[in-house]
């Protein structure tokens, strides 16, 4: 009789409980294909239980709340649900969002792309009459940026617009005009096209200079002045601080329009100035030919298991010998196109100015390319942990790596791998943004990576 007292609560206690798990199983599963379908449309309730994309938790409770899958297998996956991953992601990683959208909302059926999103909107200012005198168009490659930006010189300086605004403006181009087939040859005596020096791979200030003049005279053939700045974020502290002051007080009848894959590189005192328009895109990854020899030899120690430590360690001092190399011939190419070579009898006081504008423009460049060369590195650790999550070889950025990238993935948790690329974008941002010492920083960002 007492033990009978004592099976019946306990027993209504588990029954009670167990309704409670169920409760929270249902829960869980409801989310879980909530946070799917925003990762990977079209999964439902039916597949949520596939091995690919369920997370531990609901493997480790499945078998004890439904007796369907009580002999089903209970991995040991990590204890990292995808969706967990998502909003790490999405609160850290920039990188890792880039390639085709991934772990993004899907858009609704009538959403359009960015691109068009974005000339709609220029469409619709100019319309009401609204043309700023200066944008800064971003996106993820200059070449189809300028194509955007010819697109508006066109625009405002068509001779026989198919539509025109509220004041008169031009909507569109006809495309068969004088101006619109001089803007698309690029023989439009007002439009002026500023790109980085081939060289120095910077934009000059003698190039801001000479833009200065151009745009302060009246247009010659055209409506309106236009200046497009390729890779604006690619001015050092000399160049900036000139162009800002003819941003300051535009000429009239001009307009500008910045092009930068990197906009959060420009001062903000400009950014302020301009109306931004995002044409979206994947950004370019650019490695030189060093680079690529120095990332190749990382990837073939890190699939070594057998390097350890001390192969971490040679690593970095070749990548510190590799910087070297770098700025040291920056510093070479700088210094030859330099003011200070070509002329000979310079004032003092001019010399000092020249040697400062010289050495903001060295360390504005390499700033830029270590960024660039950084950048590579967290594709290629994006790629890892795109391996880790299982996904698509087709979705990895460095195809010809994907045997090696997946072999790194299949060893690493998909935790593991994501914090791997955030600790490598956290040294970068570490480096643009302080002071810190840029050998002890790379090295603790390296000997952080699980590999």
């Amino acid at each position: 009789m007492r033990s009978q007292l004592i099976d019946e609560p306990i027993s209504q206690r588990v029954t009670e409980r167990h309704t409670q798990l169920q409760h929270i199983h249902t829960d869980l599963v409801e989310c879980q294909c909530q946070i799917m379908r925003r990762i990977q449309p079209g999964i439902t309730s039916a597949n949520v239980y596939d091995k690919p994309f369920l997370p531990f938790p609901l493997k480790a409770f499945k078998p004890f709340l439904d007796p369907v899958h009580a002999q089903a297998e209970c991995l040991l996956f990590p204890l990292v649900a995808r969706n967990t991953v998502c909003l790490e992601l999405k609160t850290h990683s920039v990188i890792a969002m880039a390639k085709n959208g991934l772990y993004k909302q899907p858009m609704s059926d009538n959403a359009q792309p960015l691109a068009i999103q974005a000339t709609d909107l220029l469409q619709r200012s100019l319309a009401n009459g609204r043309l700023g005198h200066a944008y800064l168009y971003t996106g993820g490659s200059l070449e189809s940026l300028e194509t955007q930006a010819t697109w508006l010189a066109r625009t405002l300086n068509c001779l026989s617009p198919p539509k025109t605004g509220e004041t008169g403006i031009p909507i569109e181009p006809c495309g068969g005009c004088t101006p619109c087939r001089k803007v698309e040859s690029g023989n439009f005596p007002d439009l002026d096209i500023v790109r980085p020096e081939k060289k120095t791979r910077i934009i000059s200030i003698e190039q801001i200079r000479n833009l200065t003049r151009k745009v302060s005279l009246k247009p010659t053939e055209g409506r309106y002045k236009v200046a497009i700045i390729a890779g604006a974020d690619r001015m050092p502290g000399p160049t900036y601080n000139a162009f800002l002051k003819t941003l300051e007080e535009p000429p009239k009848r001009t307009v500008f329009i910045l092009l930068s894959i990197h906009p959060d590189q420009i001062g903000e005192t400009i950014r302020s100035r301009c109306m931004r328009v995002n044409f979206g895109g994947e950004a370019d990854v650019q490695l030189e030919v060093n680079d690529m020899a120095w990332l190749r030899s990382f990837i073939d120690t890190s699939v070594d298991a057998d390097e350890g430590l001390m192969g971490r360690y040679r690593l970095i001092g070749s990548l510190m010998e590799h910087l070297s190399v770098k700025r040291d011939r920056i510093e070479e190419t700088q210094d030859k196109s330099s003011p200070l070579n070509r002329y000979k009898d310079i004032e003092p006081s001019l010399s000092e100015k020249l040697k400062q504008e010289l050495e903001a423009s060295i360390a504005a460049e390499y700033r830029r390319q270590r960024g660039d060369f950084l950048t590579g590195l967290q594709w290629w650790l994006r790629d890892v942990w795109l391996a880790a999550l299982l996904q698509s070889r087709e979705l990895l950025h460095f195809q010809d790596w994907a045997d090696t990238s997946e072999k790194i993935g299949r060893r690493l948790t998909p935790m593991q791998a994501l914090e791997n690329l955030q600790s490598i974008e956290a040294t970068q941002r570490l480096l643009e943004t302080t002071n810190v010492q840029e050998a002890l920083a790379l090295e603790v960002g390296l000997l952080k990576l699980k590999l």
